[in-house]
């Protein structure tokens, strides 16, 4: 059995590095290994990096859509996992199971924020819409406007009206308006700011005599900032054509309208800085500490999973210390369908179930009917959980044993 880890797993780090853990997997029976035990070795640690860009763009992009797209991703950024990997920190010896798979555990820091920046361009380039993982971003508003008969100098005044057309696009996304001047700690995520230039035109009726006002907009800005790093991550500027209002109101409310409409809620997900959710999970009714280390193999290479540690381990249970993608969902949600969900159709039958949870500590409860060698011997003989719930293509590209690829479409 796979040594267990001490390390408690490591919270996201400044500078969008992260600290991942994954299992990378080889298939020994693959003939171009025979003579080659090296390129073996080579494949299983490059297979493992690809695991540790897989799980962080987890981090941002919801396990379903990363899988109805797998070809694209593993082609576009898989492939470039020397691109995000900053230093590997734990490489365990590569070990061969009884499932007939050579497995590799790793632990590295990946620049996560290349990865999203990464994510986002291919998804222009090649115009695939992911669906997003669910965030809570706290974002500011500032409109100004500007007549052009005022003096140039003096400064652009805010715009009240234009400013609460704006944020009630961005309240429609279930995102949190945020007010940096009088905030305490911590500051907004994004700042959306714009400014509005109006010339004010005169024109008297040549039946009446009456002068009529008109106010028409010269032109509009709009720009997007990333507060924690500074980055200007969208900017628009437009020069409206044969538009006019009557008053300087419903130019603003217009304003506000059209600015609004620059953003989507997927935008502002596409660039927000997700984190994983630390979890503690006791494991109760584990007949022995042997399962609780192939608990912890499995927990390695599960796609939610970021990073996992063996806490401690008694005679009947066994405490893990992870860390979780997949947004905003509670702990008890990703829990059960990151780590339960998965673990329970390899054991082939409703073995995992949640109990108590208090805060981020999660108890789940191994039935004690599945406590038997029969059902407890699948974790050990039949591949990684991970590697079953795996989209065809991976599945395909790891395993080349019939009798392998007949288990994992159990």
């Amino acid at each position: 059995a796979p040594a267990a880890q001490t390390e408690a797993p490591a919270a996201p780090a400044n500078g969008g590095i992260m600290v991942i853990s994954a299992l990378g997997l080889a298939d020994p029976s693959d003939p171009r290994y025979q003579n080659d035990k090296g390129l073996l070795n080579a494949d299983l640690r490059e297979d493992a990096r690809r695991q540790l860009v897989e799980k962080a763009l987890g981090l941002y992009v919801e396990q379903g859509s990363l899988a109805k797209n797998y070809a694209l991703v593993r082609d576009k950024l898989l492939a470039r996992s020397g691109d995000f990997i900053q230093a590997v920190l734990e490489e365990q010896p590569p070990q061969l199971g009884k499932d007939g798979l050579m497995s590799l555990a790793t632990r590295a820091t990946v620049r996560v924020r290349d990865v999203q920046k990464s994510l986002n361009q291919m998804s222009r380039e090649e115009r695939v819409d992911f669906i997003r993982n669910n965030g809570d971003p706290k974002i500011s508003v500032a409109i100004t406007a500007k007549s052009a008969e005022t003096d140039p100098a003096a400064p652009a005044q805010r715009s009240p009206v234009a400013e609460n057309l704006l944020k009630e696009r961005i309240q429609s996304f279930g995102f949190r308006l945020w007010n940096d001047d009088t905030a305490g700690k911590g500051g907004a995520d994004f700042a959306v700011t714009g400014e509005a230039k109006f010339r004010k035109l005169s024109a008297k009726l040549a039946a009446s005599g009456i002068t009529v006002e008109k106010f028409v907009l010269t032109s509009w800005t709009v720009k997007a900032t990333d507060k924690k790093t500074g980055e200007e991550i969208y900017y628009n500027t437009q020069i409206p054509e044969k538009t006019s209002w009557a008053t300087e109101d419903e130019a603003l409310r217009d304003i506000g309208r059209l600015i609004g409409e620059e953003f989507s809620k997927g935008f502002f997900l596409a660039h927000f800085h997700f984190s994983g959710q630390k979890v503690r999970l006791k494991l109760q009714g584990l007949p022995n500490k042997d399962t609780a280390e192939l608990v912890m193999r499995e927990l390695n290479g599960l796609h939610s999973v970021l990073a996992a540690s063996l806490a401690s381990s008694g005679a009947g249970d066994a405490v893990f210390e992870v860390v979780l993608s997949g947004g905003l969902a509670n702990p008890e949600q990703l829990v059960q369908a990151g780590i339960l969900k998965p673990l329970n159709h390899k054991l082939g039958k409703q073995c995992l179930n949640l109990g108590p949870a208090g805060g981020s500590e999660i108890a789940v409860t191994l039935e004690a009917g599945c406590r038997e060698a029969a059902v407890l011997s699948r974790l050990d003989t039949l591949p990684p959980a991970a590697l079953i719930e795996a989209p065809p293509g991976r599945r395909e590209t790891v395993v080349k044993n019939p009798e392998t690829l007949r288990k994992l479409s159990m």
